[in-house]
């Protein structure tokens, strides 16, 4: 069975702890930690993803993703889904937007 690139880059997103599938503000498909929202799509072929804004600079020095269209100063970068390498790179990016949220939600929490 062939699996689209993205329904494998889905996949990847479901396979991450804790992760929830809501309607967002921005798309019928979004994907978030907690309350906040690290990715979403955009279509067959883009999604959009929440990073750190050096993770964001170095994205895009790296030609792993696109600036984004709407919400670069928020560290949003598109990122297309057409090729192998593209999918890899974008599932590196997700697992970064993922990691941010866990880590902000982990330093947020009350002492004992």
């Amino acid at each position: 069975m062939v699996v689209s690139l993205q329904e494998e880059i889905r996949n990847y997103i479901r396979s991450l702890p804790n992760v929830e599938l809501k309607h967002g503000p921005m798309s019928e498909e979004a994907y978030f930690y907690g309350l906040r929202n690290f990715a979403h799509f955009h279509g067959p072929r883009h999604i959009d993803i929440r990073l750190s804004k050096s993770q964001q600079e170095e994205a895009l020095r790296k030609h792993m993703a696109l600036p984004h269209q709407y919400a670069p100063q928020a560290g949003w970068v598109s990122c297309k889904l057409e090729t192998a390498e593209q999918v890899e790179n974008t599932k590196q990016l997700i697992r970064q937007a993922y990691d941010n949220c866990v880590n902000l939600k982990t330093s947020h929490k009350p002492a004992n």
